[in-house]
């Protein structure tokens, strides 16, 4: 089947998560907090820093199909459209594409390979129209609903996903075309429709859906994960354990199934249950890298920073090069204040993995904090890289600009701070810690009680985030000059 436009389109199998921002029953956006009401606007100006720049994805003949060729010449066809559209002959690629729709049945309709193009040039636009005319010109064709209902789900606008879910499962379910791309579209859109159940909360109708997708492929683990979380919604933490080991069983890379329960738990504020588990993960699997990692970002999701750092080391000890037990730790000595440690490990991590985007934007708000000036120059140019390699909807796009604020920030340019957050602050976007920043913002402009109103509500509704110590400390100061005005006002 056709790639999904990102991995958070509701039929990927990564396992959805299930505490922090985007957990499974709380979407974001609707009425805003008192924490958005407060930050909006931080200033007038709406437009970004920095050159606009196309991020672009590697478009293959598989990512055109969801699957490889059947054929030479068909794949030749393929490369031949695919190269025509890098070389910005438009027309010369919809030409070659329906024509190898008119020769191939079984292919997807013109339009949908045509969005998943201008998808790959992050090009959200085009895509769009590529896929509204598809409807009209294959009406019985169910991909160019399942991808607008991926659109639309990607942006959190669940009730249109829903819509265009439902009318893909109609369209599927009278669909007779090829039996190998009619099996893909089934599955697409029962993994669809169960990701909006799961969004609203609706757990009998996530499991249905679920049962439909695993009765059409039962070796998809993610498929499983995501069972596992239905049934511990539903009480039954039995069948979701047996969801989470059936899972493991099929991908050893995926989440270990005590692991998996005890996120379910803690996110129920069952925290005994949760270290229970927690523990016997580790006594069940001692030499697993992956468990340690698991359970340093338990204890740190708990603030206990010694824990968490001990199964980190512990998680290195067992595999120094492992990327998230990298991050973690650095992570964690961000929170102790170490922030020359911290750039250790994430530099470890980055060049480890030079794509990475959470080890590069780590690194670079770990180096902002150093005394050293060619330091502080290198955090720079590695958020504007970042912000300038995610954008239009990536989802980093939020976290690449929000750093890129901070820095900016740090260095003494607090008007390119304020033009960056404003947009994000507007669009009820901002992390947590993005929050902490607008408030160091508006307590330096000298706005002390939006600051401390913002850093409250943050502080209550988010147990932990990477700057909740200088949160902590910078509302304990606001409070100070806050009590020491009343007493002079008296």
């Amino acid at each position: 089947m056709p790639a999904s436009f990102d991995n958070a389109a509701p039929h990927a199998a990564s396992w959805p998560r299930v505490t922090g921002p985007g957990r499974v029953g709380s979407p974001r956006g609707g009425r805003r907090t008192r924490v958005e009401r407060l930050i909006v606007p931080l200033a007038a100006l709406a437009c970004l820093v920095g050159p606009v720049t196309v991020c672009r994805a590697q478009v293959t003949v598989k990512t055109l199909l969801g699957r490889p060729p059947s054929d030479a010449a068909l794949e030749r066809d393929l490369n031949a459209a695919i190269g025509r559209f890098r070389d910005r002959d438009v027309a010369g690629c919809r030409e070659i594409l329906e024509r190898i729709r008119s020769e191939h049945a079984a292919v997807p309709p013109p339009g949908v390979m045509m969005a998943l193009l201008w998808h790959g040039v992050n090009q959200a636009g085009p895509a769009r129209v590529e896929l509204d005319a598809a409807t009209l010109a294959f009406p019985a064709d169910p991909e160019p609903y399942l991808l607008l209902g991926d659109i639309a789900f990607r942006e959190r606008r669940v009730t249109e996903a829903a819509l265009l879910f439902d009318r893909a499962a109609d369209l599927t379910a009278a669909f007779s075309g090829d039996p190998r791309r009619t099996r893909d579209l089934q599955i697409r859109n029962a993994a669809g429709n169960a990701a909006v159940a799961e969004t609203r909360g609706q757990w009998e109708t996530a499991r249905a859906w679920l049962t439909t997708w695993l009765h059409l492929d039962p070796d998809n683990a993610g498929a499983h994960q995501r069972m596992g979380i239905a049934m511990f919604r539903l009480g039954d933490a039995d069948r979701s354990l047996a969801c989470f080991r059936e899972a493991r069983t099929l991908d050893e890379k995926a989440v270990h199934p005590e692991i998996a329960l005890a996120r379910l738990y803690a996110d129920a504020r069952d925290e005994a249950t949760a270290r229970r588990l927690v523990e016997s993960a580790i006594a069940a699997a001692p030499d697993d890298p992956a468990v340690h990692v698991a359970a340093a970002q338990w204890h740190l999701g708990r603030n206990d920073l010694e824990a968490a750092a001990r199964a980190a080391d512990a998680a290195l000890a067992l595999d120094p090069d492992k990327l998230d037990a990298r991050i973690v730790r650095g992570t964690i000595a961000r929170m102790q204040r170490d922030h020359a440690a911290a750039a250790t490990f994430f530099e470890a991590a980055l060049a480890g993995a030079p794509g990475s985007f959470l080890a590069s934007n780590a690194l670079a708000l770990a180096l902002v904090e150093s005394d050293d000036e060619a330091a502080r120059r290198r955090a720079l140019e590695l958020a504007e890289t970042n912000a300038a390699m995610h954008r239009d909807g990536s989802p980093h796009q939020i976290g690449a600009l929000t750093t890129l604020a901070w820095i900016a920030y740090r260095l003494g340019r607090r008007e390119d701070a304020e033009r960056i957050l404003e947009p994000i602050s507007r669009n009820n976007a901002l992390t947590a810690d993005g929050a902490f920043y607008v408030a160091t913002i508006l307590a330096d402009r000298g706005e002390r009680d939006r600051a401390r109103a913002i850093l409250e509500e943050v502080l209550a509704t988010d147990p932990l985030f990477v700057t909740r110590p200088d949160a902590l400390d910078l509302l304990e100061r606001l409070g100070a000059t806050a009590a020491r005005n009343v007493g002079t006002a008296r």
